[in-house]
């Protein structure tokens, strides 16, 4: 009896170490989030290009990500993510008893670890053409005294644009969701207009008296409808992509 009596407590003890062992594995495991000095972190931003959508959040490894919603048609600013946690998925900010199970978007593309992102999101939910156009956002440091831009097309209802820096053509006839390559050009001030490819003359939103600094990385994006003259209207904006020395992932 004595002998069974111990062997039962060697075997509760056992099962009980066992316990305490596992138990912060499966916990460690089922973690997701952003761990400071990561080996597994990437940055991202999120602009809300849909006119139709709403305010929307972001959900990684299905959890909610950020207490603030992204809303037309602003840039988020860069953020850090932890790669592991997919999928990526936006949700309406509108929740029912706290949650929404509605996804609207799975990012489909693959996030490596440091490097920052842009998750742009356009089209309409009213017609099921929304869409992401994924951009990685980094590129080679131009020469000295001069600045690097790209040009993105996120407006659903155009065919083919045109981009000019100050007169000059910088690119030309980019379709709907394209992202064309950087072009280096001369830091400085520059009046950037868009146009439809097919009336060069006509401009339709830009940017008047925009700075290029020297060594600096942008994307100007295009967003809007023809058929609107309210905020859903063409208009422009500029992301820095450049991140500031120093930037920890």
């Amino acid at each position: 009896m004595v002998n069974h009596h111990k062997s039962n407590v060697l075997l509760y003890l056992c099962l009980f170490i066992t316990g305490i062992m596992v138990i912060p594995s499966l916990v460690s495991c089922g973690k997701t989030g952003i761990s400071a000095g990561s080996n597994s972190n990437a940055r991202l931003q999120i602009v809300n290009l849909s006119q139709d959508i709403q305010p929307f959040n972001l959900y990684a490894a299905y959890i909610k990500q950020s207490t603030s919603s992204y809303s037309y048609p602003y840039a988020s600013g860069y953020f850090l993510v932890n790669v592991i946690d997919t999928p990526y998925q936006i949700r309406t900010a509108q929740t029912v008893n706290g949650v929404n199970p509605t996804n609207l978007l799975t990012l489909r593309d693959t996030i490596r670890p440091k490097v920052p992102y842009t998750w742009f999101v356009t089209g309409l939910k009213a017609d099921s053409s929304l869409t992401s156009i994924f951009t990685v956002d980094t590129g080679s440091v131009p020469p000295n005294g001069r600045g690097k831009v790209r040009f993105v097309n996120a407006s659903p209802s155009t065919t083919g644009l045109d981009l000019t820096a100050n007169g000059t053509v910088a690119f030309t006839n980019v379709k709907y969701t394209k992202v064309t390559d950087y072009v280096e050009l001369t830091a400085g001030s520059y009046n950037l207009n868009v146009a439809a490819t097919n009336a060069p003359t006509t401009v339709l939103a830009g940017q008047k008296n925009f700075t290029v600094l020297d060594g600096k990385l942008y994307t100007m994006y295009f967003y809007g409808l023809a058929s609107k003259t309210d905020t859903a209207a063409y208009g422009t904006n500029v992301i820095l992509n450049s991140l500031p020395p120093g930037t920890t992932y």
